[in-house]
């Protein structure tokens, strides 16, 4: 669950670069109309261009949901953070031996549904993890095995 909390942070991170990226071309497409004026006279095709493209890109833009995915799949981060550290805390007190066999299968099933409820996501949200995310999330997962727990692995094999 870790590593999947280090993929869910990789994600807001991509769709938030998408998301203000799109509207920075927004904002400056429609409020460049006084710099227009000498782009217009001498580069027309390119003005006309990026106007065009930003017509388009306004009339699509509800269809990209970065917004819409980023405040769901931020939430969900610290949700799936916020068990992680819960459930640390009950892996050391089973550790410790403080709970009950039946209590650690209690509260074991208990995660299990909570996780699966947290990362279950609205129809409408449709979105990929791409290699290059899992890779980054494999090589955080890493270093922090490493760092809090003295575990080594090899990030091919994860």
């Amino acid at each position: 669950m870790k590593f999947k909390a280090f993929v869910l942070g990789l994600l807001v991170q991509k769709y938030q670069i998408w998301d203000r990226n799109i509207n920075i071309f927004l904002a400056l497409t429609s409020s460049g109309s006084i710099a227009a004026w000498a782009v217009w006279q001498k580069y027309p095709l390119i003005w006309g261009c990026l106007i065009a493209t930003s017509q388009v890109i306004m009339t699509i833009k509800p269809f990209f949901p970065y917004h819409k995915l980023v405040k769901e799949l931020n939430a969900k981060s610290l949700h799936v953070d916020i068990l992680n550290i819960e459930f640390e805390d009950f892996w050391n007190k089973a550790n410790r031996g403080k709970l009950t066999e039946d209590e650690i299968q209690e509260q074991y099933f208990q995660f299990n549904k909570s996780y699966a409820s947290v990362l279950n996501f609205s129809d409408d949200l449709l979105f990929t993890t791409s290699r290059e995310i899992e890779h980054k999330a494999n090589l955080r997962m890493k270093i922090f095995l490493r760092t809090f727990y003295n575990i080594e692995i090899n990030p091919q094999k994860v």
